[in-house]
């Protein structure tokens, strides 16, 4: 209580919004930012729940600022060439409908595609778009790419395009095709910067990096690292005296260690932290019990990772949990944790690294790539 009256709590740990504090990132907003005016492609990677989603809806809102048309497509859940090409055309149309003239442009050159526009509950009005006429499949993505890029070479103002959790595209039937199709598309489109983003590390690391992929070396890579310790101690400290309590900057540095600088957890835990301390001060037990409380709260996540994993799987991730390794196929290791033949660790480690669950660090070691998720199997394992 402040002044008699309840805070809320500083922390948050859903997609931040644009003006929400922001721990750190500023090195990458700026590079981002310069990449994008001069028309450079991108491409963004880093584990699940970094805030790359936050960090890139940042860089475009600065990006709007300086007059570009930035436009965010989300491919998760994409189902088909079709969907591909609807979700470009009803974002194109969703941004453009801000302004007038622009929105009259766009729906003269999107020809393929009319915008539908409905009430919405939750941001006042939703836009999509549906086809016009009956091409589908290949020909349909083909003609709407075409009819974007002409829509962009005739306006003045630079595009900021993102293909976010673009990897999906590879679980579609014809997805070599989408990539071929694609690429030799936005090539040609001028005054526009594509930015592809995604979590399945591997996957969309493959779609750049192997030399038969029509990607292949076409974009910037850009890593996004864990957060630095000590402006990550900085920004708990000051969220916590924003909320009206004090955190001493050791029980700051435990969270930070606790969970190796993963951006998600920096909100996550000191979120928990906030909610079950009852005095002013964080004390340690508030800190152990923020985390237990945080694991708890997660369990129905980590639930659903390991749910459709077979059970050389879990062993794997569970032996990776207790023990990280550089020694992986080594006789001792596997027969500590009872993993069986070596060609059975190879599926497995094939498939948790394409699923982005574990990761070889630089300096070889094979470890799961959430901390948290690690200590919940350990834990899990325990019981």
């Amino acid at each position: 209580m402040i002044g008699g009256h309840a805070v809320k709590n500083p922390f948050t740990f859903k997609e931040l919004p644009i003006d929400a504090p922001f721990c750190d990132r500023e090195k990458e907003l700026k590079d981002l930012i310069s990449h994008a005016a001069n028309n450079v492609n991108v491409v963004l990677f880093s584990p699940r729940r970094y805030g790359k989603t936050s960090l890139i809806k940042r860089v475009q809102a600065r990006l709007v600022q300086k007059g570009f048309v930035a436009v965010y497509i989300d491919f998760f859940g994409i189902d088909s060439t079709e969907d591909v090409a609807a979700r470009l055309a009803s974002q194109l149309y969703a941004f453009c409908h801000k302004n007038e003239s622009m929105f009259q442009k766009a729906m003269r050159f999107m020809s393929s595609w009319r915008p539908v526009i409905k009430p919405d509950m939750y941001d006042g009005l939703s836009i999509t778009a549906e086809p016009v006429g009956h091409k589908k499949g290949m020909d349909i993505l083909d003609e709407t790419l075409s009819q974007l890029g002409k829509f962009a070479a005739e306006n003045d103002t630079q595009f900021h395009i993102v293909l976010d959790e673009f990897q999906e595209i590879t679980e579609l039937p014809d997805s070599l095709k989408i990539e071929g199709m694609v690429r030799s598309h936005i090539q040609t489109h001028q005054n526009v910067s594509y930015f592809f983003v995604g979590s399945r590390r591997r996957i969309l690391i493959d779609i750049f990096n192997e030399k038969k992929r029509p990607f292949y070396k076409s974009a910037i890579s850009c890593k996004l690292a864990p957060l630095p310790k000590g402006e990550a101690i900085a920004f708990i400290v000051e969220r916590f005296s924003s909320g009206g309590k004090k955190c001493p900057e050791d029980i700051a540095e435990m969270v930070f260690d606790y969970v190796n600088g993963y951006p998600y957890y920096i909100q996550r835990i000191p979120y928990s932290i906030y909610e079950v301390s009852e005095k002013d001060t964080i004390t340690r037990d508030d800190y152990v019990r923020g985390a237990l409380q945080t694991m708890e709260d997660e369990k129905t996540i980590y639930e659903a990772l390991i749910g459709a994993l077979s059970i050389q799987h879990i062993k794997l991730l569970s032996a990776l949990a207790h023990e990280s390794t550089a020694s992986l196929f080594s006789a001792n290791y596997m027969a500590r944790h009872g993993l069986g033949s070596v060609g059975g660790v190879q599926g497995a480690l094939k498939k948790l690294i394409t699923l982005d669950y574990i990761e070889k660090r630089d300096d070889g070691v094979f470890c799961v790539v959430d901390p948290v998720f690690a200590l919940w199997l350990n834990h899990l394992k325990k019981n």
